[in-house]
């Protein structure tokens, strides 16, 4: 096949290449800021934080967290048949429900925060993150618009300063707060105030992203009125069609996000309430819940941040491709999709279990009280990567096929599952966390296994298992034989954590991608469709690890 052509057919690939690049760099950034943060505000000061973020995400997903995502379908499938007025009416309508619909939201939080969290001292913290809601509904839109015209850079730029921001501003607003209380008889108040100027950060990390994205729309913004002064051949749709057009496009995507990251929130409830009915103690309740939620949860995240990334950049793609009635780049994109995710997302499953513990010790010490718990929640809980990476992306296919009421309805049957089996796991077996962990495993592999299979019945769909998960698996069995045995031997031999671990990954990334060439689990034409793709082919081919053009249709 043509590698021009080739490339051009992938070209969503790379977009969605530098969304996840932007979403490693966030999720790195985020894991940084998190060491210093953790040592000022401690466990149970991320328990209070989450407990209050994970209410806050609940709200701004029902208000408008996936607007950029559905804005971004439908301006793709006008922008695909030439319909610029149509497209850009569709923006200007969804800058209006962002703004009624985030305010609504953003007021709701703040009244309703008493009634909204099951431990008092997480009350401030939510209050802070009210006004976000309503900042965070525009942003939405602005992406969205940026989404739908094929160019993630602006969302991805916009993420990062975002998170800079937040970093910046959540490490310094906590250590403010706390610092009084260290040489004061308030020590009981530390988490709390800790969590108050975490949430801080949050909403300055969202004011920054809205000012770039503002800006790269007022330098964008000529080109598109250009567009519209053209006009067009298709009937232009009034802003009545064009908002009942989006409520329908926008309610069940928001169910189905609704009922897929709900579970943090049914989880924080049922920790607290459970097991302090079982006797345990608010410090030792947060400080358990904080390490699963500021250390576990972060860690398994930054893999996740890429299959949310190429979700993101596909689903405009298949919209368009799906508009213009193409069924073969429909079913391409996709399966090249979860292929490329399921390349990145089996190795990171495999590395975590391997070398989370080491990680997880290096960046935030030991834990007090708990020193094992976090490195066995990797170990034992890594799988989390690879189910929720897959459920991510077949969702997506899903809704940029118009089959948007199946992501809802298999989210409601993993999450009533999920909402049991913790409640099990916690109540009669006293599992505490660890109930958790398996429940949120077991929601991510349902919502796998009822995706796929209803793709498989709607568009076609099928996943070749050896090139999709087998190679990639075997390949990564080495790689994390290889990680183990470097990290043990030099551990052994230097007693050094930071020289260890950083020997085994990069022996560790080397490993897998041999084995995945001398595998042929990847081709040289699906190299190319990612960003850097061809220097990755020179590389390879100078290592011999490449000889020929693969044909990825064969």
């Amino acid at each position: 096949m043509d590698r021009t052509k080739e490339s051009r057919r992938n070209e969503f690939l790379v977009q969605g290449g530098i969304l996840a690049l932007a979403g490693i760099i966030v999720r790195l950034i985020g894991m940084l800021y998190r060491i210093p943060l953790t040592h000022i505000i401690g466990d149970r000061g991320n328990s209070l934080y989450d407990t209050a973020y994970s209410v806050y995400s609940i709200i701004l997903i029902i208000s408008s967290y996936s607007l950029p995502v559905a804005v971004s379908k439908m301006i793709a499938a006008k922008n695909s048949r030439k319909e610029y007025i149509n497209a850009d009416r569709i923006f200007r309508a969804s800058l209006l429900y962002a703004a009624v619909v985030g305010l609504i939201a953003a007021v709701f939080c703040y009244a309703a925060a008493p009634l909204l969290v099951k431990t008092e001292a997480a009350i401030p913290a939510l209050r802070i993150l009210a006004p976000v809601i309503f900042f965070s509904a525009i942003l939405g839109a602005f992406r969205g618009l940026f989404q739908g015209e094929g160019t993630m850079v602006p969302t991805s730029v916009s993420q990062i300063f975002e998170q800079i921001f937040n970093a910046i501003v959540s490490v310094l607003a906590a250590y403010i707060l706390v610092r009084p209380l260290l040489t004061a008889d308030l020590q009981v108040r530390l988490p709390e105030r800790g969590a108050m100027g975490s949430t801080m950060g949050t909403g300055a990390g969202v004011l920054a992203g809205l000012i770039f994205i503002l800006f790269i729309y007022i330098l964008f913004r000529p080109v598109l009125k250009k567009r519209v002064r053209k006009g067009q051949k298709a009937p232009v749709d009034s802003y009545s069609v064009i908002m009942k057009t989006i409520l329908l496009t926008v309610t069940p995507m928001i169910l189905s996000a609704a009922l897929y990251n709900v579970s943090p929130f049914i989880d924080n409830y049922m920790i607290y309430a459970i097991m302090e009915k079982q006797g345990y103690t608010q410090p030792d309740i947060q400080t358990m819940h904080g390490i699963y939620s500021g250390k576990y949860l972060l860690m398994v995240n930054i893999p996740v941040a890429i299959a949310n990334a190429l979700s993101s950049a596909m689903l405009p793609n298949l919209a368009a491709a799906k508009s213009r009635g193409d069924t073969s780049a429909t079913l391409s994109k996709a399966q090249l999709t979860v292929k490329v995710t399921m390349l990145i997302a089996i190795p990171c499953t495999v590395g975590l279990a391997v070398l989370g513990g080491p990680l997880i010790r290096l960046i935030f010490g030991v834990s007090d009280g708990y020193p094992q718990l976090p490195g066995q929640l990797l170990l034992y809980g890594s799988s989390f990567v690879l189910f929720f990476a897959l459920s991510t992306v077949t969702n997506a296919i899903l809704q940029a096929t118009d089959h948007l009421q199946l992501p809802v309805l298999h989210s409601g049957i993993a999450l009533v599952f999920h909402t049991v089996l913790a409640f099990i796991l916690i109540y009669f077996f006293d599992m505490k966390v660890w109930g958790l962990v398996i429940a949120t495993i077991a929601f991510a592999l349902i919502l796998c296994v009822l995706n796929v299979i209803s793709l498989r019945k709607k568009i076609g769909f099928s996943i070749n298992a050896k090139q999709v998960f087998g190679i990639p698996a075997l390949s990564s069995a080495f790689m994390g034989v290889i990680c183990w045995g470097i990290h043990y031997v030099t551990m052994y031999l230097t007693h050094n954590r930071l020289l260890s671990f950083i020997l085994a990954f990069l022996c560790g990334v080397v490993t897998y991608f041999a084995a995945l060439f001398l595998f042929d689990g990847v081709s040289e034409n699906e190299l190319y469709s990612i960003p850097k793709g061809d220097a990755l082919v020179t590389l390879a081919k100078k290592l011999h690890l490449i000889f020929q053009d693969d044909d990825p249709d064969e």
